[in-house]
């Protein structure tokens, strides 16, 4: 049943946000059609709901339908060699997958252990931890395009990937659903210790178990991430900038010591949680009921009594702070739902 004027500080984790004019929590891929069909006689716009773990919702609320989230259901499907294909409804929750995979012995996921979220909302940021990202291990999904009213498969390359970026960002593609995810997972795998701070875990103790890079992923995290049942947050609010060779030797001149990694094609990133912390001196810092937690500077939290438009207006100036004075263009990596 589609129901109207929902409140949805419940279903973000942010805890802020207006109403939505209509809401529906979809449980079988099969009601997509039927959701086509309204959206098609109502001629209202939509967005798509997991957990709400990356998006901040405007007190105004949405003017059109929320479509949640909720179907749950895992295929394990084994093939030749120790080889899994599995397909993964897009309302089961990410870290429930990631789980079960180590318990089966699976390599591939471990590394992305503990992030919040579904896992139809992961192929749309392309998420990704500690030297890992879903692009490495997923095959291919299925979506339902709510305006040709059918469903869809898209192999890895359709999926035109990028750093915590993919095709569901474009506004071309609004009208995709994600409504299950393929993995090649194996037995054979190898383990990723090439992230700082899981080499640095590791240093005394070689060959670690796949359930043990787990439980060393799952700390790290907790160490650098709050506590959602305590604070509001989306986790890392912005992305980590990504600069030309001639910028970055720039930036050099004037912080030696800012720490840089190089990309695929040539350029570099630069941590946005050093920026924060070194160049505008925001971490541990709350203004108001808006901070920037003091053990991770690039995670924005709420205290409990903030609003979306104070959370985005803290970040704002956050945003026109270190094009003034580093010339680099802070990006969000939430999305911003409603108007603001």
């Amino acid at each position: 049943m589609i129901r109207e004027n929902i409140s949805l500080k419940e279903f973000n984790t942010f805890k802020v946000g207006g109403k939505s004019r209509y809401f529906y929590e979809l449980k079988s891929n099969d009601d997509l059609l039927k959701i086509a069909d309204f959206l098609e006689s109502e001629k209202v716009p939509f967005v798509v709901l997991g957990w709400g773990s990356n998006v901040l919702i405007s007190e105004e609320g949405f003017h059109g339908l929320v479509l949640k989230i909720s179907t749950d259901k895992i295929e394990w499907k084994e093939k030749d060699g120790g080889v899994f294909e599995v397909i993964v409804d897009s309302g089961v929750s990410w870290d429930d997958l990631v789980s079960q995979s180590v318990e089966k012995n699976l390599y591939g996921l471990e590394n992305l252990s503990g992030i919040p979220g579904t896992v139809g909302a992961a192929p749309v940021q392309n998420i990704g931890a500690y030297g890992t990202e879903i692009k490495h291990t997923l095959s291919s999904l299925e979506v339902f395009d709510l305006k040709d009213k059918n469903f869809k498969i898209l192999n890895l390359k359709d999926c035109d990937f990028g750093y915590r970026d993919s095709i569901f960002k474009k506004s071309e593609n609004k009208d995709l659903v994600i409504t299950k995810v393929h993995f090649i997972l194996s037995r054979k795998g190898e383990l990723n210790l090439s992230y700082k701070d899981l080499k640095n875990y590791f240093a005394s103790k070689p060959n670690p178990s796949l359930s043990e890079v787990r439980n060393a992923v799952l700390k790290i995290r907790s160490e650098k991430f709050p506590d959602l049942k305590k604070n509001g947050t989306a986790g890392s609010f912005f992305k980590n900038p990504i600069i030309s060779e001639v910028k970055l030797e720039e930036l050099k001149l004037e912080f030696p010591e800012i720490p840089y990694f190089s990309t695929e094609n040539g350029q570099f990133k630069i941590s946005a949680a050093w920026i924060l912390d070194k160049v505008l001196d925001v971490k541990g810092k709350y203004f108001d009921q808006v901070g920037f937690f003091e053990k991770q500077p690039i995670v924005v939290v709420n205290l409990g009594g903030a609003l979306s438009h104070e959370i985005k207006k803290v970040t704002d100036e956050i945003i026109l702070k270190t094009k003034k004075l580093i010339g680099i263009d802070l990006e969000r990596e939430v999305t911003l739902v409603g108007e603001f």
